[in-house]
């Protein structure tokens, strides 16, 4: 069974914060769907993003360069990203190829937007450099 992505509505909404949480598999087939909801995200202001990855169960290349392709789209509108509850396949093909290293991740929603979402006196956490 090929289960597709499904990009549910931020469940978190704050000023510029959302959080966009993923369902399935991030592949060839379902990378657009990835784009449209950060473009809607990002074109409404939230500038700060969490993926919410408890219920991605697939990643594959493809899916590696949507999420490298989202922090980049993030970053040129002086944010972020980061991703929340990776685990299993997919958190290991993410520490496999270093893309845990090239985009921020935490355990927790929470957890991820206190290690990239500006504070109170507007200072933003050093974010790892996905072009180095």
């Amino acid at each position: 069974m090929n289960t597709r992505l499904v990009a549910l509505p931020a469940s978190r909404e704050q000023a510029e914060q959302a959080v966009l949480r993923l369902t399935g598999e991030l592949d060839l087939d379902s990378e657009a769907v990835l784009a449209a909801a950060m473009t809607e995200l990002l074109e409404s202001g939230r500038r700060w993003i969490v993926l919410d990855c408890s219920q991605l169960t697939f990643c594959d290349s493809r899916g590696m360069n949507s999420l490298l392709g989202a922090q980049q789209r993030a970053r040129a509108v002086g944010g972020g990203i980061a991703l929340a509850a990776v685990g299993g396949h997919v958190g290991h093909v993410l520490a496999l190829t270093g893309v845990d290293q090239a985009i921020t991740t935490a355990a927790s929603v929470d957890a991820c937007f206190d290690l990239i979402a500006p504070s109170p006196a507007g200072t933003t956490p050093e974010q790892p450099d996905a072009t180095a």
